[in-house]
């Protein structure tokens, strides 16, 4: 009789230790969960597209602005408003006479926080 107790008990153990296991990994999997980040990235790093994504995982809405600069000339200066969580693409529109051979940066600001990503376009 004592045998089916520890049994029934380890079973019954098992199961709520595997429970409050899966609650705490779901949390740590929630890319916003008790986080506070940012990423800038090209959608195709390997063409000359300029296309670029800004994901917010800052916990709320917030405003980026972002400029680009071809070579030390600076073409784009915008903001774009962001909700928590979301993804913005930016497809900036520069004619393709100014990119030829010129490298490009684009500078993303998040509250003093300085995200730069680079490109080098050939002839």
């Amino acid at each position: 009789m004592s045998s089916k107790i520890i049994i029934i008990a380890t079973v019954i153990l098992l199961i709520a230790s595997f429970s409050v296991l899966f609650v705490i990994e779901a949390k740590n999997h929630n890319y916003d969960y008790n986080k506070a980040w940012s990423v800038v990235y090209f959608e195709n790093p390997r063409d000359n597209s300029l296309d670029f994504s800004i994901e917010n995982h800052e916990g709320a809405e917030a405003e980026y602005s972002y400029k680009i600069f071809v070579g030390d000339d600076k073409v784009i200066d915008e903001k774009v408003e962001i909700n928590a969580g979301a993804k913005q693409k930016i497809s900036p529109v520069i004619p393709s006479e100014r990119l030829s051979g010129s490298k490009v940066l684009i500078d993303v600001n998040y509250k003093g926080a300085d995200y730069k990503i680079y490109k080098s376009l050939g002839k």
